[in-house]
């Protein structure tokens, strides 16, 4: 693991052979008597100042670093527990030795619990025992604040972690109280993170976490705090505000500065980060409070297009809480019977006939009703959830079109969309071998879909797993073709049967010639592949002519059926001996031939 770390309070550099003393000690005699005990034992190794008050020896530690203190307790300014509390509050790295003529050991350990480093007899100790339990003292105070970085800092890049960031930020909030001051908080989520993990390996996602720390360090001010709570999420703690405008600045900033390729064991990577703000006290009162409302604000930013940030707004509040409501359903909705599957018939343009339908999750929330899945998928992406809802799609898609078989369409064949988590998976392979062998289903029933950025984020891991997939048999189409990072090369490279072309494309055909002209090119460009093409979102019948004139294979969408329950869909394919899209197209053929 990388170890990079960057304290808010570096250790005293000092000479190995030298240690700097600082005696507090108001009476002449003692001080001389120490000094000179001390001197005799070491009289080349040591530098020690005196300091006569309490006042004098705060003013000598913050203007001359020191290794460690000697401290008599009561003082002309100052007496008692209060002159050990008064040198602790003036520094926390320094080891602090009391010299008193108190011997008991009562007394002697309750100092020790205040944090006095040790309690020494004034005349009951020489030159080396002083020095000896100098060096002890000096030696157990780095091993303290080594544990402390431990403790308090992340490992792998040096940053506050999530405990020492909620101290931080209590802190900052109490100073801004008195000073009237605004605190803001901005919450950071590298965008596609996990792919670079998943693809690359930890080893690559933890240097690129580093760099990432390094460059957030060069854009806030030193009394600013940043923390990585973990993964990667970060935090950025931003004090003495006057207005609030200035957070917004730092943001720009930020991705600026992350815009910059990264080039990591030879990998150049391009990494953007989603931004949420929230303000003390304009926006909330507490840390926890504040906290919700800057991730909410972050996840806005990550559904407005990534790579920018997002300011919290009261709204945001109620979708964040209904959120974190539906990401704790979303965990049992498999369990409690919820998830249910929905098919789209898909039809051959020139016959009519139905070849197949795509399985579309749905989800019945007992409380919500129906939640949508632009709603819903994104939260089983982010949690991971995807995967076993994805199993569980694969199965029940897979248990459903065996049953289409069984009822008299033997040639019926189910499309189930893939995600990019689940296509990620170590097991992705057997789980589509279960789903086949529970169902008794003929791998060439099954279609898989997939999305282009997910064939971009590793190649030859992609085409490795899908002619894994393919040596099955079944069907691999690309969906929302034209959407990503469209690219020859992996057409040619890839082991597909054919692309859907995207609705976004259809929706205004045949009156839009910029998406004619994208509709002719993927048709042309899948003939010269030798690919089916199928055109999602076919509401009416102009867009259906024109993409039968040229040249698509498959369409679905409103026109025939919208989604089916499952015994809906069974229905709909029963109603008569001839699928009843053979109808469709006879309506729509003898339309043209009227129009003519």
């Amino acid at each position: 693991m990388l170890l990079s770390l960057s304290l808010n309070q570096p250790p005293t550099t000092r000479s190995d052979n030298v240690l700097s003393l600082l005696l507090v000690e108001d009476h002449p005699g003692d001080a001389l008597l120490i000094r000179t005990l001390l001197l005799e034992a070491a009289p080349r190794s040591l530098q020690i100042q005196v300091a006569p008050t309490l006042a004098e020896a705060c003013r000598q530690l913050r203007g001359t670093p020191v290794d460690a203190v000697l401290s008599d307790l009561d003082l002309p300014d100052c007496e008692g527990f209060d002159t050990l509390r008064e040198l602790l509050q003036a520094t926390e790295t320094i080891p602090i030795l009391v010299l008193t003529h108190c011997e008991e050991e009562a007394f002697g350990l309750e100092l020790i619990k205040r944090g006095a480093s040790d309690h020494l007899i004034k005349g009951q100790v020489d030159g080396r025992l002083l020095l000896k339990a100098i060096r002890y003292a000096i030696e157990r105070k780095e091993t303290e604040r080594r544990f402390q970085i431990l403790s308090r800092f992340d490992r792998l890049t040096g940053l506050a972690n999530r405990e020492h960031f909620g101290e931080r930020f209590a802190q900052a909030i109490g100073r801004a109280e008195r000073s009237g001051r605004f605190v803001a908080l901005l919450f950071l989520d590298l965008d596609r993170f996990k792919s670079v993990n998943d693809t690359l390996g930890h080893m690559v996602g933890d240097t690129l976490l580093v760099e990432v720390a390094h460059r957030l360090q060069n854009c806030v001010r030193k009394v600013d705090t940043i923390a990585r709570l973990g993964g990667d999420e970060f935090t950025v703690i931003l004090e003495e505000l006057e207005n609030t405008s200035d957070a917004q600045v730092v943001c720009d900033k930020i991705i600026k500065a992350l815009e910059t390729p990264f080039l990591i064991l030879n990998h150049e990577l391009y990494v953007t980060t989603s931004i949420g703000i929230t303000f003390y006290p304009s926006d909330d009162l507490t840390p926890h409070d504040l906290l919700r409302n800057a991730d909410a604000a972050m996840y806005r930013a990550k559904d407005e297009g990534r790579n920018k940030f997002h300011v919290f707004t009261s709204d945001l509040n109620v979708k964040a809480q209904r959120r974190l409501g539906l990401e704790s359903a979303l965990r049992h909705a498999i369990d409690r019977d919820e998830l249910h599957l929905c098919y789209q018939p898909t039809l051959d343009v020139h016959t009519g006939v139905v070849l197949g339908a795509e399985a579309l999750l749905r989800w019945n929330h007992p409380q919500l009703g129906s939640v949508s899945p632009l709603e819903m998928i994104p939260i089983a992406e982010d949690t991971g959830l995807i995967v076993p809802i994805g199993a569980w799609v694969l199965r029940r898609a897979s248990l459903d079109a065996r049953q289409w078989q069984l009822a008299g369409f033997p040639t019926l064949r189910v499309a189930v969309n893939l995600s990019a988590r689940q296509f990620r998976g170590q097991d992705l392979f057997g789980t589509v071998c279960a789903a086949l062998e529970e169902a008794d289903l003929k791998p060439e029933l099954l279609q898989l879909e997939i999305t282009e950025s997910l064939l971009m984020e590793d190649t030859d891991r992609s085409i490795a797993a899908l002619r894994a997939l393919k040596s099955l048999g079944l069907g691999i189409y690309l969906d929302d073709f034209g959407t990503g990072y469209s690219s020859l090369a992996y057409l040619k490279r890839f082991p597909l049967d054919g692309l859907k072309i995207d609705r976004s494309f259809v929706r205004d055909l045949p009156h839009d010639s910029e998406d004619e002209a994208i509709a002719r090119a993927i048709l042309a460009l899948s003939t010269a592949l030798r690919l089916r093409v199928v055109a999602e979102g076919v509401e009416n019948t102009e867009q259906f002519d024109f993409l039968r004139n040229e040249g698509c294979d498959e369409a679905q969408g409103f026109l025939f059926s919208r989604p089916l329950v499952r015994t809906d869909f069974m229905e709909w394919l029963k109603k008569s001996t001839k699928p009843p899209q053979a109808g469709v197209v006879r309506r729509l053929q003898a339309d043209r031939r009227r129009k003519a």
